[in-house]
């Protein structure tokens, strides 16, 4: 009973580290060649399957696709060196989403690159637009209750809003992201500029220029 309880679990991680890597397949063909060089056929010839297996994981392009913005999801989430031994404030945590970014930014701004992608092709697409909006939707009601967390704990300005400050603060990540692609920022101009807006947020959410971080990682090594 064991052996086949084990025997079940190797298959289901190796069902998993298959979709993973066509995803990350998927993602390089954006990257590289754009959303309409993109090609379903040329995803399993990549990862040496026939198109009969690739149908077995994602059954269309769609569905592929739903597991690219699935991954950007869980990597867009992801904080970099978050405190696990003891909770975090909303500063703390706000400090931290924008060290997410930054991080992206300089070490993976394909994932930027294939967002971009994406999103134009959602101008065209119906249902790769709703993939893009629900994932803009998560972004934003994270942003929401970081910021409404903020003002619960009376760190951050109760007279401001919530729902326009996230959306301020996508639109700038997005443009930071999509100047770095075509401006050939550099990895100190990346951080720079990142930790400036980190600076504006918070000066706007608490009304104390004092206490602006220069950096979320000199903050959490100072206490």
């Amino acid at each position: 009973m064991k052996g086949r309880k084990r025997g079940r679990a190797n298959q289901k991680l190796a069902a998993t580290d298959r979709r993973l890597q066509l995803v990350m397949i998927a993602m390089n063909f954006i990257a590289s060649k754009g959303f309409e060089g993109f090609r379903y056929q040329e995803v399993a010839k990549a990862a040496g399957i026939n198109t009969g297996t690739l149908f077995y994981y994602f059954s269309n392009k769609e569905e592929l696709i739903h597991g690219v913005m699935q991954h950007l999801r869980e990597e867009f989430s992801k904080t970099p060196g978050r405190p696990v031994d003891k909770p975090t404030t909303a500063l703390e945590e706000l400090r931290l989403e924008f060290e997410s970014v930054s991080d992206l930014l300089q070490n993976q701004p394909r994932l930027f690159l294939v967002h971009a992608e994406i999103s134009l092709r959602g101008l065209r697409d119906p249902i790769i637009e709703k993939e893009v909006r629900n994932l803009d939707r998560l972004w934003k009601q994270h942003l929401i209750q970081l910021i409404e967390q903020g003002m619960a704990e009376g760190i951050f300005r109760s007279d401001v809003s919530s729902e326009s400050t996230a959306l301020s603060l996508i639109s700038q990540f997005k443009g930071i992201g999509w100047h770095a692609m075509t401006g050939g920022l550099k990895r100190r101009e990346i951080r720079e500029a990142v930790m400036q807006i980190a600076r504006q947020t918070e000066y706007w959410l608490t009304g104390k220029f004092d206490q602006v971080a220069d950096s979320p990682k000199e903050i959490r090594a100072s206490n």
